[in-house]
């Protein structure tokens, strides 16, 4: 991980080996420009002398862009940047050597331009727009000798000094891969063994492209990547935190089509789609076409395209991630489970996660049992919605739940008092969402977990958990996850995307809080729970 002086340190060193070397260029560059990228990287303002200095007196970064299967929407998103717009960026900060969209050359002259860089012995990096067939090579050839496209790619990584997968279709395969995927189409990082740094989106707005290429032409380094390969910079951030509509999503204010006044006038698209809450991307920050517009701003629901398989895994694009919005079933319930831990295996271990009548980590030790896990909420659900309706943005939620759920609300008036009921057993917090979802009683811990179990998606929605682990205690808040079902209600989820959401996270936490412990204390990590509990689902977090 590049912390900021490091790269400041870098950037020192590549200016002074170039003030005494021959190669040292010269070129007037716009410093409004170089503040812009800088600011888009979220470097400090102290960066800009040196930035600007690099860019003027250090060789042009050489590019080869390579087209593969894809649409070429990549390179349009790309011609249309601005500050520095293309003809400043070819000029002066990167030197584009091969792009077939744009190039004078074609053919035989076309080709020469790869194999000159090839011979040359010039750094240069790779850009690749589309996907790769690598096994049935035949569907993709290029050039004037019909070359594939996999061996093309092989033999340009091989000396490339780094590769950028730009766009979805490099970066994961994109539509090409997309079931029934007929020509074994995938992202390039899958035939590669470079390190790959994807840039995904369909397509990636022109700022990610230019700034991460901006970004290797300044440090001769790739940026700070996630567990994707993305650049953090970029796609470090939910994008659904960042949206505009985000305070009536809070509110329960959701469009129910896209042509209703609601959408119209700045309503949530969730209920119609938008999966921004799955999608980590810089979308309503940098914006397309200068900074004009966004898909979710110009009416339609983000569809996770910067995200892997989004054409799979992601249902239809014009419903919420609900069982009825799948097309391909990822249910627990599909997956090959191993048989069940038993109690006896517990003899010899010192943490343990208990489910019973309260949820605990426990440190046995000496004798006892020290509870580890601080964890307390409000489970009486009447008193839980006159909570969220406190403020402004709970009551119009509340209202909006009364009024699309009159029955299940019904039965929460008539079947709970104003007595408080602080709980530690998460079993109670399984109650409170199926009690919201479905109107009647929760008979068991099981049936919740089946419920989540048969889930159809992958991808869990967020439900605010947080979590604190020092020294011997773990502290689970999950006060701001009682809104999350509302929320996700209102906005067309149903009960197996809840359960689905709810477990999912809590036995993530669960998770990070008993190997925290079993760092911290050398002793080995164990599971028990009460029989009630003894699902699949369950175990196979732990």
């Amino acid at each position: 991980m590049l912390s900021n002086d490091d790269l400041k340190a870098i950037l020192e060193k590549r200016v002074a080996e170039f003030e005494s070397s021959d190669k040292k260029e010269a070129r007037q560059i716009d410093e409004t420009y170089v503040q812009n990228l800088l600011k888009l990287l979220s470097l400090p303002n102290d960066f800009l002398p040196i930035a600007k200095r690099a860019f003027e007196i250090t060789p042009k970064l050489n590019v080869i862009w390579l087209h593969l299967a894809e649409c070429t929407g990549c390179s349009e998103s790309f011609f249309r940047t601005d500050r520095p717009d293309f003809a400043n960026l070819v000029f002066d900060f990167i030197s584009l050597n091969y792009h077939e969209t744009i190039m004078c050359a074609a053919g035989w002259q076309a080709d020469e331009c790869i194999e000159d860089m090839l011979d040359s012995n010039e750094d240069f990096v790779l850009a690749v727009e589309g996907g790769v067939a690598a096994i049935d090579t035949y569907f993709l050839t290029i050039g004037a000798h019909a070359e594939s496209a996999y061996d093309l790619l092989q033999r340009l990584a091989k000396k490339a000094k780094a590769v950028f997968a730009m766009g979805t279709c490099s970066s994961y395969g994109g539509v090409q891969a997309a079931m029934p995927n007929p020509s074994k189409c995938c992202g390039i990082s899958e035939v590669l063994s470079n390190k790959v740094v994807n840039v995904p989106g369909c397509p990636p707005s022109d700022i990610n492209i230019v700034a991460n290429l901006a970004f290797y032409a300044l440090f001769r380094v790739e940026p700070n990547l996630d567990e994707n390969n993305r650049p953090k910079w970029a796609y470090g951030k939910c994008l659904h935190d960042m949206c505009e509509r985000k305070a009536k999503f809070e509110s329960g204010i959701f469009a129910q089509k896209f042509d209703d006044d609601l959408a119209k006038n700045g309503a949530c698209l969730f209920k119609v789609g938008c999966k921004g809450p799955y999608t980590y991307n810089n979308c309503p920050k940098v914006k397309f076409n200068s900074k004009t517009s966004w898909p979710v701003q110009a009416g339609h629901g983000c569809m996770a395209c910067c995200e892997p398989n989004f054409w799979d895994d992601f249902g239809f694009y014009e419903l919420a991630m609900s069982n009825k919005a799948a097309y391909k079933d990822y249910s627990f319930n599909s997956l090959n489970i191993s048989t069940m831990k038993e109690d006896s295996e517990l003899n010899d271990t010192n943490i343990l996660l208990s489910i019973n009548d309260s949820l605990q980590i426990l440190n046995k030790s000496e004798n006892q049992a020290l509870n580890l896990l601080n964890l307390s909420f409000e489970s009486n659900v009447k008193l839980i919605l006159q909570s969220i309706a406190k403020n402004k943005m709970g009551a119009s939620l509340l209202e909006t739940y009364k009024k699309e759920f009159p029955k299940n609300y019904t039965y929460i008036e008539e079947n709970f008092d104003e007595e408080s009921r602080p709980s530690s057993n998460i079993f109670d917090f399984f109650s409170y969402i199926y009690v919201l979802a479905k109107g009647e009683k929760l008979q068991s811990a099981r049936d919740f977990l089946e419920a989540g179990a048969s889930y159809k998606f992958k991808h869990a929605s967020p439900f605010d958990m947080k979590l604190s682990c020092k020294e011997n205690e773990a502290k689970l808040d999950i006060s701001k996850s009682m809104r999350m079902p509302l929320i996700y209600l209102c906005g067309g989820l149903d009960l197996e995307a809840l359960a689905f959401s709810a477990s999912k996270e809590l036995f993530k936490n669960l998770n990070e809080a008993l190997l925290y412990f079993v760092k911290n204390t050398n002793k080995s990590k164990a599971l028990f729970v009460n029989s009630d509990y003894k699902h699949p689902f369950l175990y196979s977090y732990f």
